[in-house]
């Protein structure tokens, strides 16, 4: 099965294809047409014919169309069963967040809800398609591609929401779709439907592309120290500063070591292997990636030029510009070593993290270019999500279910699923003080009050649905419109706030990486075969290349064994596991800057 992402620009998708739109014939005029039994107007190319008649609705009569308040109708009951992941620090019943209320009373639609921990979201999602036992919706739940196809196109068990996605049953939704084709292509599966849909979260200027991809920070005070005054923008250049930051007295800095450069999750590796043109795997070398000096989709730990990065690598480790415990140091102690002064560059998701006093003194790290990158290019942060939300295709009320995700989408829905009602409202229902202005800033009266500590405690506590807010929705819309909600006339997206920690990191990172921007790799969908074959093939390549790569990096193993590393590796089977993956974007010509 090969993937159709570069045949599915090339068409544009169609919108009538992923908009299930037409009679259960289909679109007489447009190939590829999914039936969808009548179920909703025909549009042709996108567009509502104003001048054609409606097509008889099969909608259930119960289903509001003329607006979301209610959804359902007056004196009809409808309870969809729901299981949604939580944040870590949740102490709250979810089925009392307000949000939830608010969707009981006004909406018309009960929530029978399962909360998942962090810690046991995998665990329970494997059980839950084991089992074919699914709730009516499922939220959050960490869904791959592959998984659209497994449990989709192939198992049946997640219901084709594209075949529900119109002007008349989902709106919102409809219009988001067909202003971001990248998103929409990446949720499609190769049978040209979509068994889920994304969440847009960060979908307005400043914001989409550049929240701190590469993730690389350097505090200016050893900057000044070892009198370098401006950024590294080659390879070498960033090399040759950690060795200057090694020789500096650390006595001088107020420390008693220092470390160069110190990561977590593998923020620095991911960082380095852009430098060699490998752009999209992260720090996974057995990831396939777009490589910008070949100009086409590789395995970097297959390439003759990986032995370079090894080598960088060894480099690194035995002059002590990296951590001693490179590949198995953790989050924490990281953070500590970064609290405590000891690390000029940190890999990490934010200075702020660790460093909440001193989070102005760093400036992010730029894309190094080299010999193998000459534009010094990283890949584009993705602003949309893939698997946020599916629904079960045995669900009695699909309907209902989409209807409920277009209001995610909508103005109102965006802002109410992540800030709560504006204050003084109706809509707080005497659970919430809701949102208002204070000196032209947005602020919640629930935590000015100290009901809850924090805004992350108050959305967590008080109004959350899912973690993170990872259903459908569009940022940027939450942005204006709580605005207008809040009495601004002219609502515009804001500027960034250097004095907030997190909008100083996004600054960082947006001016940083600005110039250096280019489309990692779509999503790869596999065939179930070929899925299977996939994840046998990289359990058994990935754990060799972690433990052999360590080897070399720390000296216990010679790099004169590097040719032998290859060929161990084809013995592994790499040449089946690079078909596959070489298969899968067979119709990919490349990234677009």
């Amino acid at each position: 099965m090969k993937k159709k992402w570069m045949k599915m620009m090339a068409v544009g998708l169609m919108f009538t294809m992923l908009s299930g739109c037409g009679n259960a014939g289909g679109n007489s005029g447009t190939k590829g047409t999914s039936a969808t039994e009548s179920k909703v107007k025909e549009v042709d190319s996108g567009q509502t014919d104003a001048g054609s008649e409606a097509k008889e609705s099969n909608y259930p009569d119960y289903l509001n169309l003329d607006s979301f308040r209610p959804i359902v109708k007056e004196g009809e009951e409808v309870t969809l069963k729901v299981i949604t992941r939580r944040e870590s620090i949740a102490t709250s019943d979810i089925s009392e967040n307000w949000f939830v209320k608010f969707i009981e009373k006004e909406l018309n639609i009960h929530l029978d809800i399962e909360e998942v921990s962090d810690s046991t979201v995998n665990e329970r999602k494997n059980l839950m398609l084991a089992s074919n036992d699914l709730p009516d919706l499922i939220l959050n739940m960490n869904f791959t591609a592959n998984d659209m196809v497994v449990y989709g196109s192939d198992g049946d068990q997640f219901l084709p929401m594209s075949d529900y996605i119109s002007e008349e049953l989902t709106p919102n939704l409809y219009a988001l779709l067909q202003e971001n084709e990248r998103a929409r292509i990446d949720n499609t599966a190769p049978d040209g439907k979509m068994y889920t849909v994304p969440s847009f979260m960060a979908n307005y200027p400043g914001r989409g592309d550049t929240i701190g991809t590469q993730k690389v920070f350097i505090d200016t005070k050893y900057m000044e120290a070892a009198g370098i005054e401006k950024t590294p923008e080659t390879l070498d250049e960033f090399v040759e500063m950690l060795r200057v930051f090694k020789n500096l007295d650390p006595a001088s800095m107020g420390v008693d070591e220092i470390w160069p450069m110190v990561s977590t999750g593998g923020k620095d590796k991911d960082y380095l292997a852009s430098a060699f043109g490998w752009i999209g795997g992260g720090s996974d070398v057995t990831a396939p990636v777009w490589d910008v000096e070949e100009k086409k989709v590789v395995i970097p730990c297959s390439q003759k030029k990986y032995a370079e990065y090894v080598k960088l690598l060894n480099t690194l480790y035995s002059e002590g510009l990296i951590h001693p415990d490179f590949f198995t140091i953790d989050r924490t102690a990281a953070r500590a070593l970064y609290a405590e002064g000891k690390v000029p560059v940190l890999a990490d998701s934010a200075p702020y993290l660790s460093l909440p006093d001193r989070y102005a003194d760093f400036i992010s790290a730029i894309p190094l270019s080299s010999e193998r990158n000459k534009e010094g290019l990283t890949k584009k942060a993705q602003s949309y999500t893939l698997g946020s939300v599916c629904i079960s295709a045995d669900t009695k009320y699909p309907e209902v279910c989409m209807r409920l995700l277009d209001y995610f989408c909508s103005d109102e829905g965006a802002v109410y699923q992540d800030m709560g009602p504006v204050k003084d409202s109706e809509d707080t229902m005497g659970q919430v003080e809701g949102f208002y202005l204070d000196n032209g800033s947005l602020v919640y009266g629930d935590v000015v009050s100290g009901k809850y500590e924090s805004d992350f405690d108050y959305t967590v506590n008080a109004i959350e649905l899912v973690s993170g807010n990872r259903i459908p929705c569009d940022e940027g819309k939450r942005k204006l419109y709580s605005q207008k909600l809040a009495g601004v006339e002219n609502p515009k997206y804001p500027d960034f706030d250097l004095t907030n920690p997190d909008d100083h990191y996004r600054w960082l990172c947006y001016n940083a990486e600005q110039g250096h921007l280019i489309d990692g790799l779509p999503n790869m969908y596999l065939s179930v075969e070929q899925s299977h074959r996939y994840t046998d093939l990289k359990t058994v390549i990935k754990n060799y290349v972690d433990a052999e790569t360590a080897k070399f990096v720390v000296g216990q193993r010679s790099l004169d064994e590097l040719e032998n590393f290859f060929t161990e590796l084809a013995d592994l089977g790499v040449d089946e596991y690079i078909s596959i993956c070489e298969e899968a974007y067979a119709d990919y010509n490349g990234p677009e800057n």
